[in-house]
């Protein structure tokens, strides 16, 4: 069969931020590169289209689809962009595409049925790399007795099934490596302060996250982790590097010093490998010290990012974000001190927050030098998350707004009032504490080295007219 698998457009909503979000967040869909992987192993022919990198129109994708005689299609979407997957299914149904159209991903993992519209044919829910096999298997056979098939939404008779959730998968050696051979490989390219920009692929030693933050879905959706061998890893590193001519890879694991043994091995594969090769990935500050990071920058490190998400103590503790700042500092300290170049998430809009807060925190963000640049995103209680209930309660003054998905962007826009802000004050202060944390000769340079003057140039506009923007107007 012929498969193709899409992953929407997703940086176009952002405004003035869109191009800088592009050219610095472009995300490989490792998640349906997984399951290529395994339609090629059965030796189906795949196609995968990113159609954010590659910038592709929606006529043109819907062209693309009907032109092509695709056997059946794979569509992965979160919740902000489910809308996206929907109206691209919706279209292709309306110019008579009447092979399969399947659905996955974070939105349908979360509300399944409810999310399993009249536009999709099967849905995949949990982790599908097993299920995807067996129901490609008895999909070439003709055999629709999908009942057997766990993780699974499908119609029958006019009627949708849900089957029972998959179990994790505990040996993820035992999975196949995503095919990355299908990307467009110059279309991944990350920028650095102190280092040249490079092509990059991402890659995940661990499935999972045993912390509790509130503004993250894997505490109820994933919570138990899953570690691949620090062999297993290095094998893949070690594949792309030869076959692809890929020398920078991206841990995607939320937090990539979790499992000491683990990433010391994994360090320790790539020097006795003598890989020539570089890294970088996120981790806790609390997670870290002289001698990991002493290692990791030996095996390859050359950036790693901290999540502080707050510069007030409250509520770092509201959201359980269970790192000091003590050793926010110390880390940055740490990683500057040998040479790797360090990064930060931050975000404002959080629960418990209050023009005093935010306040805290550019002050904290501003007075860490060893910070080079930072985001500021407004915190959206995503689907999944405890968050988004206490939005829907108004716990800890979070109060839900914005009901439509589509409309969640962390620039520019909030679906949240929080305590004395409203959605005009968070957007205001994001732009206000952007530019305060940035206004630094160093830190206006290493925003042109990562960004590029001409996308930094109406970004920067952008924050003075905010600046200078009467109060009224933003009412």
């Amino acid at each position: 069969m012929k498969i193709l698998f899409i992953s929407p457009t997703w940086t176009d909503d952002f405004g003035v931020f869109s191009k800088l979000a592009k050219k610095r967040n472009s995300q490989p869909p490792l998640g349906i590169l997984y399951l290529a992987a395994v339609a090629e192993r059965l030796g189906h022919t795949v196609k995968v289209i990113d159609a954010d990198v590659e910038n592709y129109a929606f006529e043109t994708l819907v062209d693309t689809v009907i032109n092509n005689d695709f056997d059946l299609l794979g569509i992965t979407a979160t919740s902000p962009i489910f809308h996206k997957a929907v109206k691209l299914a919706q279209a292709l149904k309306e110019k008579g595409f009447a092979k399969p159209i399947l659905i996955g991903g974070e939105h349908l993992n979360i509300f399944k049925q409810d999310a399993f519209c009249d536009c999709f044919d099967y849905g995949f829910f949990g982790e599908s790399d097993y299920i995807f096999a067996q129901f490609l298997d008895m999909f070439t056979k003709g055999d629709f007795s999908f009942e057997r098939i766990k993780g699974l939404l499908y119609r029958k008779e006019g009627r949708v099934f849900q089957a029972t959730a998959a179990e994790r998968i505990e040996g993820l050696d035992g999975l196949d490596f995503p095919a990355m051979h299908l990307l467009k490989q110059d279309a991944y390219r990350m920028t650095f302060v102190k280092f040249k920009p490079r092509y990059y692929l991402p890659i995940m030693a661990t499935r999972g996250c045993p912390f509790k933050c509130v503004y993250c879905s894997e505490p109820l959706t994933n919570p138990q982790v899953r570690f691949r061998s620090a062999k297993n890893v290095v094998d893949e590193i070690e594949k792309w590097s030869k076959e692809l001519k890929i020398t920078h890879f991206f841990f995607m694991d939320s937090n990539l010093t979790l499992k000491r043994d683990q990433i010391e091995g994994i360090c320790d594969e790539i020097i006795n490998r003598g890989l020539k090769i570089t890294f970088e990935g996120w981790t806790r500050a609390n997670l870290v010290d002289r001698q990991i990071l002493s290692l990791l920058k030996k095996a390859g490190l050359i950036r790693i990012s901290y999540g502080l998400e707050s510069g007030d103590p409250a509520i770092l503790k509201i959201i359980r974000k269970e790192v000091a700042q003590e050793d926010m500092l110390r880390a940055f300290k740490l990683t500057d001190e040998l040479g790797i170049e360090p990064a930060c998430s931050v975000m404002l809009g959080l629960p418990g927050e209050t023009k005093a807060s935010v306040a805290r925190t550019i002050d904290f963000v501003r007075k860490i030098p060893q910070i080079l640049y930072s985001n500021f995103s407004i915190a959206n209680p995503y689907p999944g998350t405890e968050m988004y209930d206490w939005a829907l309660t108004v716990k800890h003054g979070m109060r839900l707004i914005i009901k439509n998905f589509s409309e969640y962007k962390r620039y520019e826009h909030s679906p949240v009032s929080v305590n004395d802000l409203t959605p005009e004050d968070l957007v205001h202060l994001q732009k206000i504490g952007l530019l305060k944390i940035h206004l630094t000769p160093k830190r206006i340079w290493a925003a042109i080295k990562m960004a590029g003057f001409a996308e930094i140039l109406p970004v920067f506009f952008s924050f003075l007219r905010e600046v200078f923007k009467p109060q009224a107007a933003r009412k």
